[in-house]
């Protein structure tokens, strides 16, 4: 018992230090020097069955084949020499030389592989009746009136043919047997083989399932771990207090042994993002609270300059103040909901769509003044959708605002609203005649621009991006007649 415990222990040892490609071989060698001389039992066996199919393949079943096609021609002269005889043309006797030469052929084609004999007196047999059958026919095109001599001629014609079509079924019935015969010989011997090999094939087949299966569990098991971690390193939720065992020395173990190092230095890497990326949203946060008051405190001010100023001298100023607070307040509402979107919940409701769009282009209007650019609008009324308001203005503004920042100048920007006809759909459009987007789809990435001139935060579009993929609304990128074009599909209430 000792010695077997012993025995086991070091087989455990040795298998656990062989690399994946001798462990799956260990089973497969062992089953194919245990069957080896299976093998050699079905080789000596074989060279009679490759007789036998090869004799039916290249002799029986041609023959078969022959006797049966020239059974149709044999039926075929015999309707054309009735029709000649009907037609009253002796020159379409002579058509039927074309069947009787292929009838020929087709003797001749296999007479080399086939029972000679067999196909002579056929061929015999063939060549009288024709013979006869063609000058029956060519009597009754000319000699109409001896209806004695055409008789005694007419039954000789057909004891003919019934004896050559007496010979095509002794030979298909002959030839059946042989096939029968043939294939009965081979079944027997294939039945002999695995009859004669059941035992050790199933003995060689336990084994090496047995030897395979455990093989395959084993690696399974490993690689599913391997997988499993990876895939979990991979979205962010690796478990850093855990690590992957290996007990084996082999390629996997390698691999285990090195994503329990990379797991380590991730776990440190990880935690130093983590304050990093805490330190980083508080000082944001932070910024954005601190940017309130004095914004406020702009816009109060700009507005009293406004009101208090005597006559036009100062309001081109003013105006530019408005719309650079404008546009920074844009900013600021895009960096207060990437601070938060993940801390504050945003519910939907019912929001009037026709009704923001319009107050949101009066927002940008000042800001358009400024920059040389104005909206025109197409704004169908009373369309309502269900999404919050703050995300749906964020949609809004970050599509007038690129429209804005990158559009041709004294060029206007187009934004349409309307419903579509015969469904629940209401589209959005935003359309500026500007340069084409190279990629229309990589825009909506996080800190992508397209022209590294233009300076911006880079949130804007994935911010809408974002919004989109939450409430399921279709969006796209596209360009036509010279305009850079954003679709946004919504459902209507």
């Amino acid at each position: 018992m000792r010695n077997s415990i012993n025995f086991l222990s070091n087989f455990v040892k040795y298998y656990n230090s062989l690399s994946i490609l001798k462990k799956f071989l260990i089973p497969s060698l062992l089953g194919f020097m245990f069957f080896l001389l299976f093998y050699i039992y079905i080789l000596s066996n074989t060279t009679y069955m490759k007789e036998k199919i090869h004799e039916i393949n290249t002799q029986t079943i041609p023959l078969y084949e022959t006797i049966f096609d020239n059974e149709f021609l044999l039926q075929k002269i015999s309707h054309e020499l009735q029709s000649a005889v009907s037609a009253d043309e002796l020159e379409l006797i002579k058509d039927t030389d074309i069947y009787a030469n292929k009838f020929r052929k087709n003797l001749e084609r296999i007479k080399e592989s086939s029972s000679t004999n067999k196909l002579i007196h056929i061929e015999n047999a063939f060549n009288n009746y024709y013979k006869e059958a063609s000058n029956l026919a060519k009597d009754m095109i000319i000699n109409k009136d001896d209806y004695l001599y055409l008789h005694k001629k007419t039954q000789l014609v057909v004891n003919k043919y019934n004896k050559l079509l007496d010979l095509f079924q002794k030979s298909r019935k002959e030839i059946k047997e042989e096939i029968k015969f043939n294939v009965t010989s081979v079944y027997s011997v294939s039945s002999e083989i695995l009859f004669g090999s059941s035992l050790a094939f199933t003995l060689w087949m336990i084994l090496s399932i047995l030897g395979l299966l455990y093989v395959y569990k084993d690696m399974k098991s490993r690689i599913k771990q391997i997988v499993e971690e990876s895939e979990n390193i991979a979205s962010g939720k690796a478990n850093f207090h855990k690590r992957l065992s290996s007990i084996s020395s082999d390629e996997l173990g390698l691999v285990v042994n090195s994503i329990n190092t990379f797991i380590s230095k991730l776990e440190k890497n990880h935690h130093e993002l983590e304050d990093a990326r805490d330190d980083i949203k508080r000082f944001i946060a932070d910024t954005v609270h601190q940017i309130r008051t004095p914004l406020s405190s702009i816009l109060i001010n700009a507005e009293m300059i406004r009101d208090s100023q005597k006559d036009d001298s100062l309001t081109v100023f003013v105006d530019s103040i408005d719309a650079s607070i404008n546009m920074l307040s844009n900013s600021y509402e895009d960096l207060s909901y990437v601070t938060s979107y993940d801390s504050i919940q945003y519910k939907a409701n019912v929001l009037k769509l026709s009704n923001l769009v319009e107050k949101r282009i009066d927002f940008f209007g000042t800001i358009c003044k400024m920059n040389l650019k104005e909206i025109e609008s197409n704004i169908e009324k009373n369309l309502e959708t269900f999404i919050n308001t703050v995300e749906c203005e964020r949609i809004i503004d970050n599509n007038i605002a690129n429209a804005i920042k990158y559009a041709d100048i004294e060029k206007p920007i187009y934004i349409n609203l309307s419903k579509v006809d015969s469904s629940n759909k209401i589209i959005l459009e935003f359309k500026s005649f500007a340069k084409e987007i190279k990629d229309k789809n990589k825009i909506f990435e996080k800190n992508y621009r397209e022209e590294d001139s233009k300076r911006g935060l880079g949130l804007g579009l994935n911010i809408v991006k974002n919004i989109c993929d939450k409430y399921n609304i279709l969006y796209k990128a596209s360009y036509n007649d010279n305009q850079n074009i954003f679709t946004y599909v919504f459902e209507e209430i």
